[in-house]
């Protein structure tokens, strides 16, 4: 399976304040685009329109998937996406919170597709427990979860280790390479020098 994200020609601003201006970018399936840049540089609006959620005041995104377009109101459904700022519905279960994220995509999961992705991050011995009751640390791994679960053809990481321990690493360091292994888009914001070797190109929003 081919894919292929590209955002062209992209500007964003909030308020007086131009975030980005005139952005180019091209993401393929198999490859890890590492997005970097100071802070305020506005990494984090570039991952959220290049995931479909954010629109720019100019410029447009394109996602092919084995050559055939997605229709660009589909691209968030097609996106899978991991940032510390992101909050979980903390009410339910993680195996509970795994089928309503199914269900609200309109997919179905059974509990051994579930069972798998819990081992995958570690959080086979928190299956039952309500996720308020986790650490930051688990909370993230529980967000790469519910990012990788349903296959998506893009993931984005916007600074995902900034709460994991070594462990968590390990498992975010995986499923980049697992996702890499399934022609999957990978975008990765970061300042980390760890995670930039993870990375196949690098983008430098502030160049």
């Amino acid at each position: 399976m081919t894919r292929q994200l590209t955002a062209t020609a992209i500007h964003k601003r909030y308020g007086p304040r131009p975030i980005l201006r005139d952005v180019h970018v091209t993401a393929y399936g198999g490859e890890c685009l590492g997005i970097v840049g100071d802070n305020g540089s506005g990494k984090s609006t570039l991952l959220r329109v290049l995931a479909g959620v954010l629109t720019p005041d100019a410029g447009s995104l394109g996602l092919k998937v084995n050559g055939t377009d997605v229709a660009p109101e589909l691209i968030p459904q097609h996106a899978g996406f991991v940032a510390p700022y992101l909050r979980l519905y903390d009410e339910f279960t993680s195996t509970e919170l795994l089928h309503l994220h199914a269900r609200w995509h309109g997919r179905h999961v059974d509990a051994t597709h579930v069972e798998n992705i819990l081992d995958r991050v570690g959080l086979t011995d928190r299956a039952d427990d309500v996720i308020r009751t986790f650490s930051s640390g688990l909370q993230q791994r529980m967000s790469i979860a519910l990012a990788v679960h349903l296959s998506p053809d893009v993931l984005i990481l916007d600074e995902p280790s900034v709460t994991l321990d070594r462990r968590g690493r390990d498992v975010l360091e995986a499923e980049i390479l697992r996702a890499r292994a399934d022609g999957v888009i990978v975008i990765l914001a970061t300042n980390d020098d760890r995670e930039r070797q993870l990375c196949t190109s690098i983008f430098n929003v502030s160049s």
